[in-house]
């Protein structure tokens, strides 16, 4: 079957491939544009600039992965091996990301960002809740903060790991009084 891409994801290619030949922090969006076969404007339509394209890229396919926490028999270790698949399969590219973004366009910075909301949005849902608890909120940030860390420096430094263990690592780590969120079912 033929997989027909959209706009977006023909972008999305055209930076992965440049990733490939030179740094996040040396592309530009005409060089992004030019490799895929379209005008700057037609960029400018789908992304704010290179970084909104990176974060997009990332968070995605984590959206999508987080969404199927407690759909039958999809759980958060399913999710925890699948997002550090994810970093794993894509580890060049994130690295490039992690290494060559900083500032208010830091990869890292928005990969904290969106995991968090993420997870929070995730539990409001489950929970039927407009709000955390301060409680809930600081455990889930240390919790994101530390696992973005330790995933990174997983890929960077290139951790004799394997992925199996430190799978189990990342989900032994979340702290007690979040595992009510991620290990009940929806309708309990």
């Amino acid at each position: 079957m033929i997989h027909r891409q959209t706009t977006k994801e023909l972008i999305a290619e055209s930076l992965k491939e440049l990733f490939a030949q030179k740094s996040a922090d040396k592309i530009t969006v005409k060089e992004i544009a030019q490799n895929c076969g379209i005008t700057t404007a037609t960029f400018y339509n789908h992304f704010l600039d290179k970084y909104d394209l990176i974060v997009w890229i990332y968070a995605e396919p984590i959206k999508n992965i987080i969404k199927k926490v407690n759909n039958g028999n999809y759980h958060l270790h399913d999710a925890i091996f699948d997002v550090v698949s994810y970093f794993a399969e894509n580890r060049k590219f994130i690295i490039n990301a992690i290494t060559h973004t900083s500032g208010q366009d830091s990869f890292i910075c928005h990969v904290f960002r969106i995991n968090f909301q993420i997870m929070s949005d995730y539990i409001k849902t489950t929970k039927n809740i407009k709000t955390l608890t301060t409680k809930t909120e600081m455990l889930l940030k240390i919790y994101v903060y530390g696992t973005v860390q330790l995933v990174c420096e997983w890929l960077i430094t290139n951790m004799p790991v394997p992925i199996n263990d430190f799978v189990n690592f990342l989900e032994e780590g979340l702290p007690e009084p979040l595992k009510i969120y991620f290990y009940e079912n929806k309708n309990s």
